[in-house]
């Protein structure tokens, strides 16, 4: 992979002078995360995996994994993907499993990608629809306004499909079919819920995390647990840049605690393949879990010590014990975006600096900047400059103050719309390749 700088930002002489700093050769260490992500698409080929006796998984076909459980005279289904085309194609490979009845559809939570292709698995007979109370009112993201950020930046849905080797979490968000989600009709709202279909005794444990509205599925006598989006093969989503209320880690770690606590042989994740062994799976859950507590724990002794988000941000990493762990690569979440969400749950938007109280506007200080700059062409230039030697993030900076001024600035657009794909093209983490491409596509076009 070559470093490739648009010819009309950098003269002849600069180009040179990077080929003699090497910066070529430095670049492919710049592409590793980017080169993970790619592979990482592996874990999403379509497969129905049967995980163990009567109890498959269909992984690839949409963003949210399907899982079949058949009992005696039915069946179980538990998460139902984004839409009914998706969901349609999940249930013809069903079908050649087994064609009795769905009996029940359990959702793990409220998220769309586990709950709107309900109708494809309804046959005959309706089936019950299990669900925690909470998901009945988890409308909030849905009911405030997030300035546009829908999700279609952070699934990048708006690019070409080869710009996006797949959504951390699943292939990508599969649209299409229409709506076929089913109201539940069964909740419950204290800590646990157990309950027989076709045969097969399940019990529902209240697990809030990714959602306050999550729950997990044990099967008990298959020793299986299913535990929706707590737990998946990427470092969670603690905070989403889509625009979420803040989402508690304490509690999600204690979900994960009382997953542990019933030592499953088999772990059938919503999003990513299954695991299996009772070893595998209990690595699998205890890393996670330390993986998070340790991010946490971090964050949290360092704003005792007074420190501010952004400098928590240059501190708190994972410990090498677990930072090569495969279930801990920054995939879909980050560390960065983790510890900005914790400092804000526990202390709020203010940083302690009192300067940052009463701030001056954006407008404002782009304004004092480019005046103390010597002017618009000047910082254009050093942006330019910024971009040709590979300093991606503070070109972007810089255009941004060119920007605030006069959102239709042709050259600062391209500046920044430059900067962003560079910088997309560096990521491990989906979400955030996709918003800066997403961005820096919607720059370019006008947008």
């Amino acid at each position: 992979m070559r470093f490739v700088v648009p010819p009309h930002l950098v003269s002849t002489a600069l180009v040179s002078a990077l080929a003699l700093i090497g910066v070529e050769a430095a670049s492919a260490q710049e592409f590793a995360g980017r080169d993970k992500l790619f592979a990482h698409s592996n874990e999403f080929r379509r497969d129905v995996i049967q995980v163990t006796d009567g109890v498959y998984v269909a992984v690839g076909f949409a963003l949210a994994n399907v899982i079949l459980v058949e009992g005696d005279d039915g069946l179980l289904i538990i998460d139902t993907t984004e839409g009914m085309g998706a969901a349609r194609e999940v249930r013809a490979e069903f079908d050649r499993i087994s064609t009795k009845p769905v009996r029940a559809i359990i959702y793990t939570h409220s998220h769309p990608d586990h709950v709107r292709g309900s109708r494809a698995f309804v046959g005959d007979v309706e089936p019950e629809v299990y669900a925690h109370e909470k998901q009945l009112r988890e409308n909030l993201p849905t009911a405030v306004g997030r300035a546009g950020r829908d999700g279609g930046n952070q699934f990048g849905l708006a690019l070409p499909a080869e710009s996006r080797p797949n959504a951390g979490i699943g292939p990508s968000l599969v649209l299409g079919g229409g709506d076929g989600y089913m109201r539940p009709t069964r909740t419950f709202s204290g800590e646990s819920y157990s309950f027989e279909v076709a045969g097969v005794k399940v019990v529902l444990g209240y697990a809030p995390g990714e959602t306050d509205d999550q729950l997990f599925v044990w099967l008990p006598e298959k020793r299986t647990l299913l535990p929706g989006d707590n737990f998946y093969r990427a470092f969670p989503n603690l905070y989403a840049i889509r625009g979420v209320p803040l989402r508690r880690v304490d509690h999600w770690l204690e979900s994960l605690s009382d997953m542990i606590a019933l030592e499953p042989e088999y772990l059938v994740p919503s999003h990513t393949r299954p695991i299996m062994g009772r070893a595998a799976v209990d690595a699998a859950l205890t890393g996670y879990h330390a993986g998070v507590s340790s991010v946490l724990q971090q964050t949290l002794a360092g704003m005792n010590r007074g420190l501010r988000p952004d400098e928590l941000v240059e501190q708190v990493t994972l410990p090498p014990e677990l930072a090569d762990n495969p279930y801990l690569q920054e995939f879909y979440g980050t560390v960065a975006w983790s510890v900005r969400s914790i400092y804000t749950f526990h202390l709020g938007w203010f940083d302690g600096n009192a300067t940052s109280l009463f701030p001056l506007s954006n407008r404002d200080r782009a304004a004092r900047i480019i005046r103390l700059s010597g002017g618009e062409a000047a910082v254009l230039e050093a942006g330019r400059a910024a971009l040709a030697a590979g300093d991606f993030q503070w070109a972007a900076e810089l255009a941004d103050y060119v920007l605030v001024g006069d959102n239709d600035h042709t050259e600062g657009r391209e500046l920044k719309a430059s900067a962003l794909a560079e910088l997309g093209e560096r990521q491990i983490s989906a979400n955030a390749r996709n918003y800066y491409l997403s961005t820096a596509q919607a720059l370019r076009q006008g947008r």
